[in-house]
């Protein structure tokens, strides 16, 4: 009994080894030539995406000694993928792979599993949206620079079946973490006019639902996310469309909502997120967009019940005695930009506007805090703060991390608004690109980045990205990378704390 089970555990002791030998012979009147390997190959191989990773055999010898020449086969996925020596894999699709490895003579064969790894290739770092030679690009630069893992086209790579004619429109990144799980990151193009749109895996930039076609170019994608759901809206037409993540139709369901406060709305071309900071609780949040048509700014609630509310303060009535009167304090002014920030950009405590009244063509800066003004949460007296900018025609606007100050863009230029301090007469320009640049996009990341998207002139790879550490008084440049991608229309920074 004890010799059945040495002999059981010997058998499983070979099943469960990564290589073994099959014997083939049918003739028992000579030695075999059988495959001795004495060094394996290593059981995980790393290969690129989309690139040709070169997998080696391992060296033999024969255990006769004769001169034999051995057949190979390399199975990946349960497929026969070589029947070359040296297998060279060109990598589809991510993720970890089974693989064997057959070398065999009229003998018998040797076999040994292995696993190919395809490591997630886009992970944190700079997205760019651009258009080149025609079609729209997704340049990918990790960590914001120009590193090994740069990649002019990023989208283009992964989906080469996809036909990307037609100008950049929007470009949207967001993460959807559940109450239980862990949570997941998406990708959202626009392109073209009319336009469609790809909601992709932010992973390997797969799409994961049926292109969504519009009438009209999609000037802005947009995303709100919480424990329970995600929504993406899209400014289109200069109507607000809503979608939820599962869903491939887009819809105007704040519509009627919309209309009620702002009759005949034509909305700008911009979207930011709102929360209300109001006790130890923050139970309201939703999107905001602008009514250029009435010069209203809208406060979405997502929450229960939803609605919308125009921002409006309170003004001394013109009669003698009479109570305060609501007064919008935005009327006959048309939005620029839009931006978000406190705390670190991610709460959107504070709104941010730029500003163009029409009677007179200056341009301002407007902030607030959402708390004070979002459906459910009024606070009674609340003001807005207004400064007037002065410094020539600005084209983008950022709020700091605090909330407290606004970064202005000219075509050239970046100026630092304080808005704690509305009494200063000058601004100094912050920032100053190199001659014949033309900003078209920034952002700052959770650690104070700046990163500027300017475009040169001409056609071809004209875009360039500028990163500055911001963090102190004065901005230090960190790196200059020019012409590293196609004419730029807006830049995203994926980096999410899980």
């Amino acid at each position: 009994m004890k010799k059945i089970y040495q002999s059981l555990g010997l058998l499983l002791a070979l099943s469960l080894a990564t290589s073994c030998y099959k014997d083939h012979s049918i003739a028992g009147d000579r030695p075999l030539d059988l495959i001795v390997v004495s060094n394996p190959i290593a059981e995980v191989q790393t290969a690129v995406f989309g690139e040709v990773t070169v997998i080696k055999a391992p060296e033999y010898k024969i255990s006769t000694g004769a001169s034999v020449t051995p057949s190979y086969e390399w199975i990946v996925d349960g497929e026969v993928a070589s029947t070359e020596k040296d297998f060279a894999y060109k990598a589809t699709t991510y993720g970890e792979h089974d693989a064997r490895l057959r070398i065999y003579t009229p003998d018998g064969s040797y076999f040994y599993r292995f696993k190919i790894d395809v490591p997630y290739r886009y992970l944190n770092g700079l997205y760019v949206l651009a258009g080149n030679e025609g079609k729209t690009i997704l340049s990918y630069l990790p960590g914001g620079e120009k590193g090994k893992d740069y990649d002019l086209d990023a989208f283009g790579r992964t989906n080469p079946k996809i036909d990307m004619t037609g100008d950049p429109q929007s470009l949207v990144i967001y993460r959807y973490k559940p109450s239980y799980g862990t949570g997941a990151d998406y990708v959202g193009i626009a392109l073209g006019t009319p336009s469609r749109y790809y909601r992709l895996s932010a992973e390997d930039l797969t799409p994961l639902t049926p292109r969504v076609s519009f009438n009209n170019p999609v000037a802005v994608s947009h995303a709100n996310s919480n424990a329970s759901s995600v929504k993406e809206y899209f400014i289109t037409g200069a109507n607000l469309w809503e979608m939820e993540k599962n869903e491939s139709l887009p819809t105007k369901r704040q519509d009627a909502r919309l209309a009620q406060v702002a009759p005949g709305y034509s909305l700008a071309e911009s979207l930011v997120n709102w929360r209300a900071a109001n006790g130890a609780l923050t139970p309201y949040e939703g999107i905001a967009c602008f009514d250029n048509h009435g010069g209203k700014l809208l406060y979405v609630h997502l929450g229960y019940p939803s609605g919308v509310k125009a921002v409006s303060v309170q003004a001394p009535s013109g009669i003698s005695g009479a109570p305060p009167e609501e007064k919008n304090p935005f009327e006959g002014m048309t939005l620029v930009d839009m931006a978000s920030g406190g705390d670190g950009n991610s709460l959107h405590f504070y709104t941010f506007l730029l500003l163009k009244r029409t009677s007179d063509n200056k341009y301002f800066i407007a902030r607030l805090r959402a708390g004070d003004f979002a459906p459910k949460a009024r606070v009674n007296g609340a003001t807005v703060t207004l400064s007037e900018f002065t410094e020539g025609t600005p084209v983008r606007l950022l709020s700091n991390l605090a909330g407290t100050a606004a970064l202005v863009a000219t075509s050239d230029k970046v100026y630092f608004y304080n808005m704690s301090n509305t009494s200063t007469s000058t601004h100094p320009a912050w920032i100053t690109l190199p001659a014949g640049k033309t900003i078209a996009s920034m952002l700052l990341t959770a650690d104070n980045r700046l990163f500027i998207g300017a475009n040169g002139t001409g056609s071809g790879l004209v875009g360039s990205i500028y990163s500055y550490n911001v963090e102190g008084t004065t901005p230090v440049l960190l790196k200059s990378e020019e012409g590293v991608t196609g004419k730029i229309k807006q830049m995203i920074y994926r980096q999410f704390n899980n």
